[in-house]
């Protein structure tokens, strides 16, 4: 497993660029993309494509997203995602280590497509996986 990018919740993604670029020098890395099936906005952020790990600016896309409650709550710290070769193997690996499935892989635009997925650690804090290669 390799840490891939951190994920922070935005209220609003252009914002939330204009922000990242004025405090931490970061530009956009790819295009805001809108993600129906995770009920998110997301664009990938950092110094240059070289960055060994990136910032994932999410917004919600409407009021049934599930960052919408964490928005309200004040939680910008979203997840830490791990790249990973094998999403099924690094799921169940995860799995008898004591986390908690909370979404089946599914393909996510903002990654070619790849499959990632979303876990509940022991330590509870929510990870992400996602495929570091396709996979058929």
């Amino acid at each position: 497993m390799k840490l891939s990018h951190i994920g922070i919740i935005v209220k609003d993604i252009e914002e939330g660029i204009r922000n990242h670029q004025a405090l931490f020098g970061y530009r956009q890395l790819g295009p805001i993309v809108d993600d129906n099936a995770q009920k998110v906005r997301v664009v990938l952020m950092g110094a240059s494509e070289n960055d060994p790990v990136k910032i994932e600016l999410i917004s919600p896309l409407g009021e049934d997203s599930p960052v919408s409650d964490l928005l309200t709550k004040h939680q910008a710290l979203y997840h830490l995602c791990y790249a990973v070769p094998d999403i099924e193997e690094a799921k169940m690996r995860a799995r008898k280590s004591g986390a908690i499935v909370i979404s089946k892989p599914v393909e996510a635009p903002l990654f070619d497509n790849r499959k990632i997925c979303f876990l509940f650690t022991k330590d509870h804090y929510i990870i992400e996986l996602v495929e570091s290669e396709h996979t058929t």
